[in-house]
């Protein structure tokens, strides 16, 4: 067995004087889709933050056993963009972490924007490459966050409800394409989702919190036909 990406030991987060969960023990392995999923307020959000250092825990700990070059990005549900800047622009936010500054201070290299071509018309938004992201629809604009995350190559892709403001069609679409995407990279990606058909069709496994008891997780391994 290949070593894990990511794991957490006996984890825990108390808010308002109120535990979303805890003894958490968790081990994310590599080229996998770790659905979250559980009812409104359970935690889904507070946990990806956790996991992203966004947040700290009340208790346990976390171990990344990412390798040098080796990194974690998140799509944040608030989606993080420049409204005043182009989706182009947006999108190559990603790669600011391979450049120097002085380097991208005239511009980012070809090879870069090319890149960042091929994942806007992955999303269906090569036509809005030169339009400000604030004129944008809510739809596009969640799509062109991924498009962000992605030009980044991570490792380990953290997100946080990814497809809640895309019709059917895109958010399957979407969730294909960042499963597949990861799991060509040996990468993973942990994702909070709201929908248990979702769940069923993309994820490997399924980490399900629980309101009434935040000791009972479950760790769910999902069997399809298609392996």
């Amino acid at each position: 067995m290949p070593p894990p990406l990511l794991e957490t030991q006996n984890l825990g987060l108390c808010l308002s004087g109120r535990w979303l969960f805890r003894n958490l023990t968790l081990s994310i392995p590599p080229s996998s889709f770790v659905a979250i999923s559980g009812p409104s307020g359970v935690g889904k959000t507070s946990l990806i933050r956790i996991l992203a250092r966004e947040l700290s825990a009340t208790e346990g700990s976390i171990n990344s056993c990412l390798h040098h070059g080796q990194h974690t990005s998140m799509i944040f549900q608030d989606l993080q963009l420049a409204n005043g800047a182009s989706s182009l622009t947006n999108a190559l936010g990603g790669c600011l972490a391979r450049h120097s500054s002085l380097r991208t201070l005239w511009g980012f290299p070809v090879h870069e924007k090319a890149k960042a071509m091929e994942w806007l018309t992955k999303f269906g938004l090569e036509n809005k490459a030169r339009q400000w992201a604030s004129t944008l629809s809510r739809g596009e604009r969640q799509r062109l966050a991924i498009c962000r995350s992605m030009l980044s190559s991570p490792t380990l892709l953290l997100a946080d409800e990814p497809v809640a403001s895309l019709d059917s069609d895109w958010a399957n679409r979407t969730l294909d394409i960042l499963k597949y995407s990861q799991k060509e990279r040996g990468g993973s990606l942990v994702c909070s989702l709201h929908d248990e058909g979702q769940v069923q069709q993309f994820a490997d496994f399924a980490l399900r919190l629980d309101w009434e008891s935040p000791t009972q997780w479950t760790w769910e391994k999902i069997s399809r036909s298609d392996g």
